[in-house]
């Protein structure tokens, strides 16, 4: 039973120390984002029950969310308010144990059905990695149905080029990896 207790309370402590306070948690949230953009966007967090909650209101459309310590990469976004559905769902995916193709997949039919609104043309800035420290990141631009054709891009990764991901669906996007 003592190893028992022992074992929970430093489980416990080590949850504790994970917590990010809530300017750790703004400073990276808006890290993605360039300069000119950080100090008006609107950012979303993790709270002491670890339910979303906004950390600052922003005057632009842009909302930025926290890394999500229940999931085990690191990963903040920021991106278009109409979007806010579509980060919702993805990372609802992501956390229920989706891998990337099934999250995609299920994204791209609820796109299809309606169920998620997409806009024809979007900016999404991400970083991501196992860590803070390790992070890339990643300006994602969203452009519904896209195709290799229609916009002159690889559909393939080419090291420090934009390509086109997801082609002819819904999800097309042009990805352009940043510092």
């Amino acid at each position: 039973m003592k190893a028992l207790l022992a074992v929970t309370l430093v489980v416990h402590l080590t949850q504790i120390d994970q917590r990010k306070t809530v300017d750790q948690q703004i400073e990276e949230s808006l890290s993605p984002l360039p300069e000119s953009m950080r100090e008006s966007a609107t950012v979303k967090g993790y709270g002491e029950a670890g339910n979303l909650v906004a950390l600052r209101v922003g005057a632009d459309p842009i909302v930025c969310r926290a890394d999500d310590p229940a999931v085990r990469a690191w990963v903040v976004v920021c991106y278009p308010k109409e979007l806010e559905a579509f980060v919702a769902r993805s990372q609802e995916l992501t956390k229920g144990g989706a891998e990337t193709p099934a999250r995609i997949r299920t994204l791209t039919e609820e796109i299809r059905s309606g169920a998620i609104a997409m806009l024809p043309l979007a900016a999404l800035y991400t970083r991501s990695g196992n860590s803070v420290e390790n992070a890339t990141g990643v300006v994602i631009l969203h452009v519904p149905n896209a195709t290799a054709a229609s916009t002159g891009l690889p559909a393939l990764p080419t090291p420090g080029m934009p390509w086109l991901a997801e082609a002819g669906t819904p999800m097309a996007n042009i990805r352009i990896t940043i510092s």
